[in-house]
């Protein structure tokens, strides 16, 4: 067996689908909804009730605890092999259980509502298609231009770059409009 630092994340997943008692997934073993709404650790804000994949996860997760693995990548990994693998009736049973939490979580917290944290976005210091001029100098630079062509300016704005900037980018940053 190769070491857990050359094995691929596919590996390990197909490892631990092989060690899973799958019996103790589908149906949900972990299927008492008093153990499934979880107290709110981080802060004052109730946490957020868990769907039907979220409940299999952690079915998953105690499952593989007990056979000793607890890498939270293959677990999920796992988790959503096994979930789209899994038939509608055994998906169905994830479901009921979810709206008995949710049910519930709603009788621990009346009122809640998910509301997720949104950014600022109209404070000073976010401008998604400007440059911050702390990284640009408004010195010329060029790319190894031929002599026939002109030295290309950095700028301050994404819209007036050329499309040669905007390939040279995106092959550098890795970016893709897909």
């Amino acid at each position: 067996m190769t070491s857990l630092q050359t094995s691929s994340l596919s590996d390990l997943a197909d490892t631990l689908i092989q060690k899973l008692d799958r019996a103790k997934i589908f149906p949900p073993y972990l299927n008492n909804p008093e153990e499934l709404v979880n107290a709110s650790k981080r802060n004052a804000k109730p946490p957020r009730p868990p769907n039907g994949f979220l409940l299999c996860r952690k079915n998953v997760h105690q499952e593989a605890k007990r056979r000793g693995i607890c890498n939270m990548r293959v677990i999920s990994k796992v988790t959503g092999m096994l979930w789209r693998a899994a038939t509608p009736d055994e998906k169905e049973e994830y479901e009921k259980l979810a709206t008995k939490v949710h049910n519930l979580h709603s009788q621990r917290f009346p009122g809640y509502k998910y509301r997720p944290a949104t950014r600022d976005r109209s404070s000073e210091s976010y401008h998604p298609y400007i440059f911050s001029s702390s990284l640009i100098d408004n010195t010329p630079v060029t790319f190894s231009p031929s002599e026939s062509e002109e030295p290309i300016q950095q700028s301050h704005n994404i819209f007036d770059l050329t499309q040669e900037q905007l390939d040279f980018m995106t092959f550098y940053f890795g970016m893709s409009n897909n």
